[in-house]
């Protein structure tokens, strides 16, 4: 099997950025469903005016848009993408559209150095950094007491719903590097976000999980 279908237990970075390169071109036009998930994650997140939000696993800059119309040019977006490849991509989106209160990291989501302080977090279709305790600890130890977080993407339907289970693993296989735990991806972040709720999208091929940071600590 070559690497765009090789999954394994555990994600590795490595694969990922190696796939990411050679479908990055591509990317925008290969996404039909997720751009509705990139809609429903940033509806639910509802960030205001002002407000400081990362995108993490930002891709090529999908969910910009719908951010930015939010936050307004006073408000600060901060953009999380291991890919160069992807993030180029994201650049351009970011200069075409004039935003300047966003910053793009290149960096694993487990190694970025992110500002303290954020008023929410957006992961949509990043089944590997859900999957990466380092990655949500980090990400999640960077947002303010009662900071919103927003998480959104694929998984695997129930068992009798075999023709649907087998076309969502068959498309994610581009995408992932492991499908740890593809039937529960937010597990993790439930650790992490007692208070997190979970819905079921799309016959329970893709999830909607949402929760507030409690606390003063990590």
């Amino acid at each position: 099997m070559t690497d765009s279908g090789r999954v394994d237990e555990f994600p590795s970075s490595a694969r990922a950025r190696e796939r990411y390169r050679r479908i990055a071109a591509s990317y925008d036009w290969r996404l039909t469903t997720g751009r509705g998930l990139h809609r429903r994650a940033v509806a639910r997140l509802d960030p205001k005016p002002g407000e400081a939000i990362v995108d993490v696993g930002c891709g090529t800059g999908l969910s910009f848009a719908r951010l930015e119309q939010r936050i307004g040019p006073e408000g600060r977006l901060v953009g999380i993408e291991l890919s160069p490849e992807m993030l180029r991509r994201a650049r351009d989106r970011v200069n075409k559209a004039g935003w300047r209160n966003v910053t793009l990291i290149e960096a694993p989501a487990e190694e970025a150095t992110l500002p303290p302080g954020l008023d929410g977090a957006l992961f949509v279709l990043t089944h590997d950094i859900m999957r990466s305790p380092e990655a949500l600890r980090n990400v999640t130890a960077a947002l303010r007491p009662g900071g919103q977080i927003v998480a959104c993407g694929s998984k695997r339907p129930s068992r009798w719903l075999w023709p649907l289970r087998a076309y969502v693993e068959l498309k994610a296989r581009r995408y992932v590097t492991t499908f740890e735990d593809f039937d529960r991806p937010w597990s993790i972040l439930a650790e992490l976000i007692p208070n997190l709720r979970v819905d079921s999208l799309l016959f329970g091929a893709a999830y909607l999980a949402s929760g507030r940071k409690t606390g003063s600590g990590d």
